[in-house]
């Protein structure tokens, strides 16, 4: 047998640079698409405006152009973009943590941070 190849893991240490920032205000879940009576779909006026609190907040650097890794800590007051691990406590966010990092996510590409998020490797989130 020959010898096995690992595939390159993220850690701090590979990457080149990290950036890191707040985004104040409670954090919101993804809203899902609504519908009017009509059939025409939209995304609920609060998703917007929760998206556009990340473009805000996004400080003004070089986008990403590779794999990156993302750590998010959502409070009930803010959320902190950073590494950070999860315990065992409770929170008093009641959404899904899925969606709080699909809106997330939206708000940094929408923000121009990162091209698309399919460059995103690995997602560490708590909810505070």
């Amino acid at each position: 047998m020959g010898k096995s190849k690992s595939k390159k893991s993220l850690t701090t240490q590979d990457q080149e640079r990290c950036v890191e920032f707040v985004v104040e205000g409670r954090p919101t879940p993804k809203g899902r698409p609504r519908m009017t009576r009509r059939g025409r779909v939209y995304t609920p006026k609060e998703t917007i405006e929760a998206e556009e609190l990340y473009v805000s907040a996004v400080p003004e650097v070089e986008p990403f152009d590779g794999p990156v890794q993302i750590t998010l800590s959502f409070h009930k007051d803010k959320t902190y973009v950073k590494i950070a691990s999860a315990g065992d406590w409770k929170s008093p966010l009641r959404g899904d943590i899925d969606n709080y990092i699909k809106l997330a996510l939206d708000g940094i590409q929408r923000a121009g941070l990162i091209a698309n998020d399919r460059q995103v490797m690995q997602v560490d989130a708590v909810k505070i």
